[in-house]
């Protein structure tokens, strides 16, 4: 009597991914997902080769353009077919113990419908592996379970069910140089304080706020564990939020002029 065929009846994992010229990080991004059998990419009309790359590991790629971060990765979401979706950035990489661990927490019977994981920043040469940030966003979901939430330009994934949380790690290499990282403060404050209206505690909120961040982020979290990396990682962390409520006081200024 011959012996049985291995089940391959195995949930289907989808990497969900937007970019827009991101030649230079997205093909480790694609390479890392080795263990997702579709990788579906929201191109904003890259002017490198992005989608070129991208389209060269097998990545089904569609371009539209850019709306907020919230509505391109839903766009993504929605054109994802697997049982299981992942969400990554371009800028992001799975470390290869996670790929196994979530094939692993995925094929289990008592699966959940959505698992945190921790991203570790690698900035200024270091792997930032202290908790500096509030940072372990849920990647991991049954599409069927979960939807792009949050405001602009801080998605989160919201799931419809339990969730736990993966042991591995996602690295984020997000910022080329100091500058570069000024750039994304500078660009992201201001989409995240067009979503939020001035009030009488505004000015208030501008010296609370980047207080709390700072206090939070160098004494409460570590930060100070990681020497002048981490009073620059508080610091910058601190001035954003100021640079948020700053601009939203400025719109208050504007709208009592006119």
């Amino acid at each position: 009597m011959s012996a049985a065929a291995p089940s391959t009846n195995r949930p289907t994992l989808s990497l969900i991914v937007i970019t827009r010229d991101e030649e230079a990080l997205i093909g480790q991004c694609l390479r890392s997902a080795w263990f997702c059998a579709e990788k579906i990419v929201i191109d904003s009309f890259s002017t490198d080769r992005t989608v070129e790359i991208a389209r060269e590991l097998g990545a089904k790629v569609e371009q539209h353009a850019f709306t907020n971060y919230l509505m391109q990765k839903q766009m993504a979401l929605d054109r994802a077919t697997g049982d299981w979706v992942l969400l990554m950035d371009a800028d992001e990489q799975a470390t290869h113990d996670l790929g196994v661990e979530i094939l692993t927490t995925i094929s289990a019977p008592d699966a959940l419908d959505g698992y945190t994981i921790r991203r570790v920043l690698y900035h200024l040469d270091h792997f930032f592996t202290r908790p500096l940030y509030p940072d372990n966003p849920i990647r991991l979901f049954r599409r069927d379970r979960g939807r792009i939430g949050g405001l602009d330009p801080h998605d989160k994934v919201l799931v419809d069910g339990k969730v736990g949380r993966l042991r591995g790690s996602i690295l984020h290499f997000s910022y080329k140089d100091i500058a570069d990282h000024v750039s994304t403060i500078n660009r992201f404050s201001t989409r995240s304080a067009n979503e939020i209206q001035p009030t009488v505690f505004t000015p208030i909120q501008m010296l609370a706020n980047p207080t709390w961040r700072f206090f939070n982020t160098y004494f409460l979290r570590g930060g100070f564990r990681d020497g002048a990396r981490g009073l620059y990682v508080a610091m910058t962390s601190a001035f954003y939020v100021f640079l948020k409520y700053a601009k939203i006081y400025e719109r208050k200024i504007r709208a009592r002029r006119r």
